[in-house]
């Protein structure tokens, strides 16, 4: 159903109950505009007396004007997006999610699962579809930017902007000096005034941006700490201080029990010994037991935090704590879930970064894949194996890849000798990457032939680390491709050298084209290099342009050409990809190549700023 008016930016379920209840009363009064609204989204009303009309049909008319079959459908969907706005979010740079959109708009190849997955959990028109009814549809701008916003855990494509409008201050603003990392050192020294001074002037770490508070950069969880090892009177008179300004001791122990990916036993009982909730339930409606489960990864760490905590029942829940006798009682005899299974199903795209979003009415596969996936990612390989057992597809594309390949890709020998003990297909393709399982054990171990564990998942999977690491060896090092970040990093770079006016393409302008693309190469500059990054950005603002704000008519034009530097850093960054035995070239390569010689022009720039040249060249050679 094709929608009649757009999406509220800040979608609330009260309003439009209230709405409802207005149309309701101008169509018992007759009033033409309610009418033609009800006849043009419900034909049956057409004829209908005043009298007859309930506020179900008036629900229904507005659930149908914004695309939805029915108002419990809204209902539904609003309770999600509610859900979605105290949930994980995504970091990135306004030209990502722009250039996301553009893709979803190109019709040119056909939709693969994951992305028609989406289509039918964020789209209203085709929300509660399966993903075999929705196809290769033609989504409207705002229906992708909508995919694209809640796809990164944003609740509207309005809230992603007014983010990642603020990102690139953020990031180019740690490295001048760490307002929180001063603050830091002056709790550490339990220096009071220092303290107030510093947050004085940086009110904003009272009230982190996104996900830091969350991620540990917390001035109160910094105080507790420091209590530890210079005792509790030395910290009280800033925990007490701390307090006046709002921040909330038991609130920010409660959220850190939410955790991240590793999240050590140690920890865990480090929150709950200075008093963390274990039964603490988040903002999103969530309990803490259930983020540590799909956040922590680490089984042991979930054990700590669950003998102090009640579970709530539900497949996923027992699967993820290893309990089989549990997942049991949620199969019938057939190894199918049973009604009560569907009930509490993890919310993915709200717990973590993830592209697995939840359809609304899941078949019995994706009942059973959620679980399976719960149970690997705490370790708990009895449970996959009794879950396979009794039927669960081993080589189930729900999810857009097998989830051995998963398996592979994070490294879990225990879980992938499972899986192939089952009878999961290694030589079955997935999507992103598009590798089989013994494609990808091979090329991880390829990269990191020290590395035990990769040896060993080579070993599960059938292969001699020896004759691969001899193949390796007689193989052209030549690399054969460049990352599309890399293309976009040139294409930017070009664009800088026509701004201002140039004949060709420097090694400066290949610089600020890679700042300008972001992903590790602006990491590296703005992090690792200790640059005096907000001087920087103050200076170079007009160059530091996200993609979109290119020249308008500078793609239709013939590139410019390169300079002999910017040409010669080019071959440098392709030379090391060589070397290094890689197959694709990457920014980072170009990069290094830029920076390495201490008398080139990058680097007296770079240096100009404060910057650190042999720490970052340093990072960038760990990386290469």
């Amino acid at each position: 159903m094709s929608a009649t008016r757009p999406l509220p930016s800040r979608p609330s379920l009260e309003f439009e109950h209230k709405a409802a209840k207005a149309l309701l009363r101008q169509l018992r009064a007759g009033n033409a505009d309610a009418l033609k609204r009800a006849a043009s989204t419900d034909p049956a009303l057409n004829n209908a007396s005043a009298t007859r009309i309930r506020l179900a049909d008036a629900h229904r008319i507005i659930a149908r004007e914004y695309g939805f079959t029915s108002w419990p459908r809204l209902v539904r969907w609003f309770g999600e997006v509610e859900r979605q706005r105290e949930g994980y979010r995504s970091d990135h740079q306004a030209d990502f999610y722009h250039g996301s959109v553009r893709s979803w708009l190109d019709t040119s190849e056909a939709r693969r699962l994951p992305q028609v997955r989406a289509i039918a959990a964020y789209v209203p028109r085709f929300y509660g579809m399966r993903p075999e009814e929705v196809g290769d549809v033609e989504l409207t701008e705002a229906e992708a930017r909508l995919v694209v916003a809640r796809s990164n855990g944003f609740p509207s494509w309005e809230e992603l902007v007014e983010q990642s409008a603020a990102l690139i201050d953020r990031r180019f603003s740690r490295g001048e000096a760490d307002p929180f990392r001063d603050a830091a050192r002056a709790i550490g020294a339990a220096d009071l005034a220092a303290l107030q001074g510093i947050v004085e002037l940086h009110p904003e770490l009272l009230d982190p941006p996104g996900d830091e508070g969350k991620k540990g950069r917390s001035l109160i969880l910094s105080a507790l700490r420091h209590a530890d090892k210079l005792g509790k009177d030395a910290l009280k008179p800033i925990i007490e201080w701390l307090v006046t300004r709002g921040l909330d001791v038991q609130r920010t122990l409660n959220l850190q029990l939410g955790g991240h990916m590793g999240m050590k036993e140690e920890e865990v009982s480090w929150l709950l010994d200075h008093g963390a909730n274990p039964n603490w339930v988040a903002p999103n409606g969530i309990p803490m037991l259930e983020h540590a489960l799909v956040r922590y990864w680490n089984g042991a760490a979930v054990d700590v935090l669950v003998a102090r905590a009640t579970p709530r029942t539900s497949l996923w829940i027992s699967a993820g704590l290893g309990d089989v006798d549990g997942v049991s009682r949620f199969l019938d005899r057939r190894g199918r879930p049973t009604a009560a299974a569907r009930r509490n199903r993890p919310a993915f795209d709200v717990l973590m970064p993830t592209s697995i979003p939840s359809l609304p009415d899941a078949d019995d596969e994706e009942i059973l894949i959620e679980a399976v996936l719960v149970a690997m990612l705490n370790g708990r390989t009895e449970v996959t194996e009794y879950m396979l057992s009794r039927g669960t597809p081993v080589n189930s594309l729900i999810f857009g890849t097998p989830l051995v390949n998963l398996a592979v890709g994070n490294a879990w020998p225990d879980v992938v000798e499972s899986f192939i003990r089952c009878g999961a297909d290694l030589d079955l393709r997935g999507w992103m990457p598009n590798q089989s399982a013994r494609e990808m054990a091979r090329e991880m171990f390829e990269e990191d032939a020290e590395n035990e564990v990769r040896r060993r998942i080579v070993e599960i999977c059938g292969m001699d680390p020896e004759a691969i690491l001899a193949e390796r060896g007689a193989r052209s090092a030549q690399p054969t491709t460049t990352r599309d970040d890399l293309y976009e990093a040139l294409a930017l770079a070009d664009d800088d050298a026509a701004r201002l006016a140039q004949d060709e393409v420097s090694c400066e302008n290949l610089l600020f084209g890679l700042l300008r693309a972001g992903g590790p190469p602006l990491f590296f500059v703005t992090e690792a290099s200790r640059l005096e990054v907000r001087r920087f950005y103050h200076d170079s603002s007009s160059r530091l342009q996200p993609a979109e704000g290119r020249v308008e008519g500078h793609a239709r034009r013939e590139p410019l050409p390169m300079d002999a530097d910017a040409q010669a850093a080019l071959e440098h960054a392709r030379s090391i990809a060589r070397e290094r035995r890689r197959e694709v070239v990457q920014g980072h390569h170009l990069l290094f190549a830029l920076t390495s010689p201490a008398e080139g022009e990058v680097a007296a720039i770079l240096r100009r700023y404060g910057a650190n040249l042999a720490a970052l060249n340093d990072a960038l050679e760990s990386n290469l």
